[in-house]
């Protein structure tokens, strides 16, 4: 048995020759294979991922940009009994998955295991989670057992712009698999650029403020709806963001005058952005943590009300470095999306 390592990217031309390089030598005994998945880069990673020894896949049309889609594109051509996904701006450790291996092996409920990742320095301040032993999601990668996402159909729903691995690791608690976190590293993540302002252009460009609306969405009418209410802690604060803005609207609605709802509106927002830099230890953090639940608030009901497609049907690709190879798809014109005529891909 042995790995299939999935590379996830998206403009990822300053890490992805590292990615790749530290995912070969990460090989059990150099078997197994590694697939780079791309969601349209506009820069050269996908030249450079083809100067290696990998399988690189990209989305084609109409399959529409979505986090969750690259894990499940490479999924998809996936050929071994157990599968690793990371970042296209990650660095496998090289002992990790022998180790996750043994540890599958010897636990055949785990469906899953990670490790600890190490995180470069940055200004969003946001940490990564420690904790050891049972966990409800391999948050930022791992290694998955291949029977185990069979098991539930399918591994990363193509129709969320986030939380991708908490649906997956949802998903697969909700039929008796378990996950697990081990006592060493699994990967250094190099993040993106540090600035607040680039932070909260990327969540913009790539919509990711919808994902919490079309989690909820996927699992609404799903006997796992209710825990996973109680694995969001961001909806307590998505609430209270919510209620400030219709309580901000009735302040401008009734007030006379502009100034007055003015000043309360800017001491609530004050006072919102005070106690979250206390609890995160930076001004920025704070004030960029508000603005993304702020977001997330306004985004929420679009992404649930947003047309789903068959997250089971196969995600339409082109396999560059084959001139030969055509956009796959199924035949699933029925779904909600389908666009027929957006299906010719131009070389």
């Amino acid at each position: 048995m042995t790995v299939s390592i999935i590379i996830k990217t998206l403009d990822d031309e300053k890490r992805i020759a590292r990615t790749i390089e530290t995912a070969l030598k990460a090989l059990p005994d150099g078997q197994g294979e590694v697939i780079v998945t791309d969601l349209g880069s506009r820069d050269r990673t996908t030249e450079i991922a083809a100067g290696y020894p990998v399988r690189l896949a990209q989305i084609a049309r109409p399959a529409r940009f979505r986090s969750g889609a690259g894990a499940q594109l490479g999924y998809q051509y996936a050929q071994h009994d157990f599968v690793c996904m990371i970042e296209g701006d990650m660095e496998l450790d090289p002992g990790f998955l022998k180790e996750a291996i043994h540890f599958l092996d010897r636990h055949p409920r785990s469906g899953g295991v990670t490790g600890h990742i190490e995180t470069a320095a940055s200004a969003n301040g946001f940490a990564s989670d420690n904790r050891i032993g049972s966990v409800d999601q391999l948050a930022g990668g791992g290694l998955y057992r291949r029977r185990a996402v069979d098991a539930i159909d399918y591994m990363a729903d193509r129709n969320l712009h986030g939380y991708e691995e908490l649906n997956l690791g949802i998903r697969l608690r909700s039929t008796g698999w378990k996950l697990h976190r081990l006592d060493r590293p699994f990967a250094r993540h190099h993040g993106r650029d540090a600035r607040s302002r680039d932070l909260l252009l990327q969540q913009v460009r790539t919509k990711e403020p919808f994902g919490i609306g079309e989690l909820l969405r996927a699992a609404t009418g799903k006997p796992y709806f209710y825990r996973l209410l109680r694995d969001l802690p961001e909806l307590g604060m998505l609430a209270l963001a919510s209620t400030f803005i219709l309580a901000s609207a009735v302040l401008l609605a009734t007030l006379p005058g502009m100034t007055q709802p003015a000043l309360i509106i800017a001491a609530g927002l004050a006072v919102a952005v005070g106690i979250t830099s206390y609890r995160t230890g930076r001004l920025k953090t704070g004030l960029y943590t508000v603005i993304v639940r702020f977001l997330q608030a306004v985004a929420l009901p679009v992404g649930y009300i947003t047309p789903r497609r068959n997250p089971r049907s196969w995600i339409e690709s082109r396999i560059l470095g084959e001139p030969d190879a055509e956009v796959s798809r199924e035949t699933d014109q029925a779904m909600t999306g389908y666009d027929a005529g957006l299906a010719k891909v131009t070389h």
